[in-house]
């Protein structure tokens, strides 16, 4: 799973999330390594220093996962960043399910 944790200046947030739901995971999808996004806010902000999102994005395998990493992440990131400059910034991770 790969985790992309985003803090949203307050003004920017609701056209920041309608990206985020048309643009930005469709192109994560878009690259085939993962079948399925999961878009979730940090519970109980009141918003006015911004907002906090977390999306997960489901791999089929540790192979979908690095084929994104190394072909396709550096793009996407970019684009978040040349889209939205420091009007968000975060952090990104890859995480392992150990139930």
């Amino acid at each position: 799973m790969w985790n992309v944790t985003t803090k949203v200046a307050p003004e920017i947030h609701e056209n920041w999330l309608d990206w985020l739901r048309k643009v930005h995971i469709p192109a994560y999808l878009a690259t085939g390594c993962f079948y399925d996004a999961l878009i979730l806010k940090l519970f109980e902000q009141d918003g006015d220093d911004g907002f906090t999102y977390a999306v997960q994005f489901y791999a089929r395998s540790i192979e979908d996962y690095k084929t994104f990493a190394s072909r396709h992440y550096s793009a996407l990131h970019r684009e978040m960043m040349t889209t939205w400059g420091t009007d968000c910034y975060g952090f990104e991770s890859a995480l392992e399910v150990v139930n």
